[in-house]
């Protein structure tokens, strides 16, 4: 078995992987559901719900929303009057385990634990809509729901070889990534083109089983041409293909 594709994580273990979050490099981190031998299936973890309809725990409220009659609007209503509140109330003694945790990002012991303690919970467990008031002719009812443009991930699967136990491993791969694209930040135009070939030409002697020798005559003759630096390059069917980045249409090779 290929080298960290073995089985490494139980149930319930917290993990840490490189991901991209809002656009940049980052580490993420969760709880194991499940391993398989080429996934690894996590669970997001947050803190528990404290969002309140009305006083309602907005779980609760969720439950029984449609238990609602319509009620009549209030006297001098428009649009902008206030029909519900929302609000946040935090626990003072969750408030008090928290800070005693101090439960960082970096910690899997203090994040484990306050999974144990219920101040973190499995994200899926958590209602991810919006609370609106639902104005009709018979009245207004306040309601909660998903929009269908909302696509809330609560959980996902990555490769075994790239979930790690601590998050030091998993920030090593962040930065080797960063790093690597400052390098490449400041190559010429003409060596990323260079670069760009040179991983089509690997692609395709990977797929073709070509020789060294077949890739390299191939190199020779596109580093021949003019403004390598406009040149782009693919594999379709086998052959090796090019054009400049001006134009639509694709020409083979022939050596």
């Amino acid at each position: 078995m290929q080298k960290g594709f073995e089985k490494r994580f139980n149930k319930g273990d917290i993990v840490y992987w490189c991901d991209i979050v809002d656009g940049r490099y980052d580490v993420r981190w969760g709880m194991v559901d499940e391993q398989f031998s080429d996934a690894v299936c996590i669970d997001f973890l947050e803190p528990k719900e404290c969002r309140y309809v009305d006083g309602v725990p907005i779980d609760d409220f969720v439950a029984h929303q449609y238990d609602q009659e319509y009620r009549r609007l209030p006297k001098g209503w428009t649009y902008d009057t206030k029909l519900f509140d929302l609000e946040w109330i935090y626990d003072p003694e969750d408030e008090r385990l928290f800070r005693e945790l101090d439960v960082k990002i970096d910690s899997p012991e203090l994040i484990k634990k306050a999974y144990d303690l219920g101040l973190l919970v499995k994200a899926d467990t958590k209602f991810h809509g919006i609370v609106e008031a639902d104005i009709k002719r018979e009245g207004y009812r306040i309601i909660a729901k998903v929009p269908a443009w909302v696509n809330y991930t609560t959980h996902t699967s990555v490769r075994p070889n790239k979930v790690y136990s601590t998050y030091e491993e998993a920030k090593d791969e962040v930065d080797a990534i960063i790093s690597e694209l400052i390098r490449q930040s400041e190559l010429s135009d003409y060596e990323w083109s260079v670069e760009q070939i040179d991983k089509t030409l690997g692609h395709w002697q990977y797929i073709s089983g070509a020789s060294d020798e077949e890739r390299n005559a191939y190199r020779e003759w596109i580093l021949d041409m003019e403004n390598v630096e406009d040149i782009e390059t693919r594999t379709l069917d086998g052959n090796v293909q090019w054009k400049y980045a001006d134009r639509k249409r694709w020409n083979n090779i022939t050596l």
